[in-house]
């Protein structure tokens, strides 16, 4: 449980970035205080990639859908890596082990979770949802959960338990900066902040000092996302009928998209199957 002083200062963390945010001014880095950065180098900005999620092109807006559909499935990979992989941690040994875990193949016999589905193209339809504050975790030298996905607006918590300094960063990929810097340490320290969620987009995570260190946030600007569980399975429900363009992404299999018709009152049923680059 996250004591009460604790979320105080969490809360005063937050203030100051806001009060920065308004007045335009950068806030200074200081220990548990997320900034928006400056540029960041070419090479950086090369190795971010393709842009991947991409605003909708005009405001969403809430309206009813009178016969909505379902787009269910699920995921699997056709090319399953040997298991086992791991990191090499070097000198903090000492607090992570010799070597951590690589978590970015989740699968449950061959059905792979974490995998980003969404729908582009759907300017009117369903509510938004109300909750958009996630919690991002740096536990035993990772970061929990390994990918999220949030509307833009959200905040994260990010919440220390490894007694080591870590310098997350923030990249979208297509940005030509940083959305926000982040340094946390230990002792249960948690730091909010609304940064990484000015925009749509896809968020690395990372601490370029530890290249174990890796988290993702899809960052959308409509409702209609998911990310498939431990066994594979997504549903993305109330969908307007019509003809829509489906998304699929993760990490080591890159992106890819199918062309889907949804019947009123119908389900659409797919089965995506995936393969590691």
């Amino acid at each position: 449980m996250i004591h009460v002083l604790q979320r105080a200062r969490a809360f005063a963390a937050l203030a100051i970035l806001a009060i920065g945010a308004c007045n335009g001014d950068s806030v200074p880095p200081a220990k548990g205080v997320a900034k928006a950065s400056s540029a960041v180098p070419r090479t950086q900005q090369q190795a971010n990639g393709d842009v991947v999620i991409r605003g909708n092109g005009a405001d969403y807006r809430v309206a009813a859908v009178a016969t909505p559909g379902t787009v269910s499935g699920t995921v699997t990979l056709k090319n399953a890596p040997a298991s086992g992989a791991t990191i090499a941690t070097g000198a903090f040994g000492p607090v992570c082990g010799a070597t951590v875990l690589d978590e970015s193949i989740q699968l449950t016999g061959n059905s792979l979770g974490g995998v980003v589905v969404w729908i582009d193209g759907i300017h009117e339809g369903k509510a938004l949802p109300d909750e958009r504050r996630l919690e991002l975790e740096s536990v035993q030298c990772k970061l929990h959960p390994r990918i999220q996905a949030a509307l833009t607006g959200s905040a994260v918590n990010i919440i220390g338990h490894d007694e080591f300094r870590q310098h997350l960063s923030f990249i979208a990929r297509g940005d030509s900066a940083k959305r926000a810097t982040v340094l946390v340490g230990g002792g249960e320290q948690v730091i909010p902040t609304e940064l990484p969620f000015r925009a749509p987009g896809l968020v690395l995570v990372r601490d370029p000092e530890h290249s174990w260190t890796r988290a993702y946030l899809a960052v959308f600007d409509h409702p209609y996302f998911a990310v498939s569980a431990a066994n594979g399975t997504f549903s993305v429900e109330g969908v307007p009928p019509g003809k829509h363009t489906l998304h699929a992404w993760h990490e080591r299999t890159g992106e890819t998209t199918q062309q889907i018709d949804v019947t009123a009152n119908g389900t659409v049923k797919l089965a995506l199957e995936l393969t590691v680059k």
